[in-house]
């Protein structure tokens, strides 16, 4: 049987591999595995490509939610009840006191408030004419133009639009002193900032291998958009696809009976996942709930996501199409 992967990295990988390769050797070779010349070039980069004036990198997206928030002085955050729970442990971690708050029907906290930390879930940008906030969790949003004078976080999980071969963070600002706290806060071996200095970094590995991936970012998202469209065209009339702009770091689907699709999807040989499949009023974590959650346990019910990655061919989409009609029209 034919399989289709969720994800599959070696596609976008292989044709940039001597690059990797290359880009790997010249760590060995300066012998510069922390806080080198790629870790600077790539912080330049990367601030310059998300149009804000400083990034500062760290080991992972939840350590650049617990910098940011730290250097920022957060006291308190709202983050969405259908977020994944990290969201929740980075912002608790930077001493915040963390609630989370009930969604509307199309994903987003249904009553926002000053202390909202949007959380672009899937690569979906903000909605129109929704209030700025000062942090954002743009941990799937890779291509994403932060706000003048925000903050955004970012993760470069290997699965991501723009992920290392590792685990990687960064946070980007356009506040000089927000930046200088955060790479005080990053942690060095020779001495200690304060009780709130974490160790979190970006090895030099990691920067030199993003390095070579950003050049192909943004082709990259237009395949994303182009797997998005031929999706969209077949599954829209359905009434299960999901509205508003996104850069589609995951497709994701509501569906009816979905547990039992990914079932049968399953058995076809095509990779899917939830992201995920309960909301924060139901799981044990660093933070507080009050009130119902109708909404965010409906989303979390119904989402599924499906296989999204460059590479991804259109003979493989008009499988999971298929399959994804037959069990309705069929099975269900």
């Amino acid at each position: 049987m034919k399989t289709i992967p969720f994800c599959d990295l070696q596609r976008s990988n292989e044709p940039i591999r001597k690059e990797i390769e290359h880009a790997l050797a010249g760590c060995i070779d300066r012998s510069s595995y922390l806080r080198g010349s790629q870790t600077h070039l790539f912080e330049e980069e990367w601030a310059n490509y998300c149009g804000q004036k400083y990034a500062v990198c760290c080991n992972s997206g939840t350590d650049a939610l617990t910098l940011a928030a730290t250097a920022m002085g957060l006291k308190t955050a709202t983050i969405p009840a259908n977020t994944l729970p990290l969201t929740g442990t980075g912002l608790h971690r930077g001493d915040v006191d963390v609630k989370i708050a009930e969604i509307n029907s199309e994903g987003w906290i249904s009553s926002p408030v000053e202390d909202n930390v949007p959380v672009l879930i899937f690569g979906r940008l903000p909605e129109p004419g929704s209030a700025v906030a000062r942090l954002y969790d743009a941990a799937h949003a890779h291509g994403w133009k932060p706000y003048e004078g925000t903050n955004a976080a970012w993760s470069f999980y290997p699965t991501k639009s723009l992920g290392a071969m590792g685990d990687a963070g960064a946070v980007t600002t356009d506040d000089e002193s927000i930046a200088l706290s955060m790479r005080e806060l990053c942690g060095r071996d020779d001495s200690l900032h304060d009780r709130r200095q974490i160790t979190s970094r970006i090895d030099e590995i990691q920067a030199a291998i993003l390095r070579v991936k950003l050049k192909l970012l943004p082709v990259w998202l237009e395949m994303r958009q182009e797997i998005a469209q031929q999706y969209n065209h077949r599954l829209r009339d359905h009434g299960i696809t999901i509205s508003g702009k996104s850069l589609h770091h995951l497709y994701v689907i509501r569906v009816k009976n979905r547990d039992d699709l990914m079932t049968f999807l399953n058995s076809r040989g095509i990779g899917c996942k939830v992201h995920w499949s309960s909301p924060l009023n139901k799981v044990s974590g660093p933070w507080t709930a009050s009130g119902a959650f109708p909404e965010a346990e409906k989303w979390c019910d119904s989402i599924l996501s499906l296989p999204c990655f460059p590479g991804l061919t259109s003979t493989e989409i008009t499988d999971v199409c298929d399959a994804i009609e037959e069990f309705y029209k069929n099975v269900v």
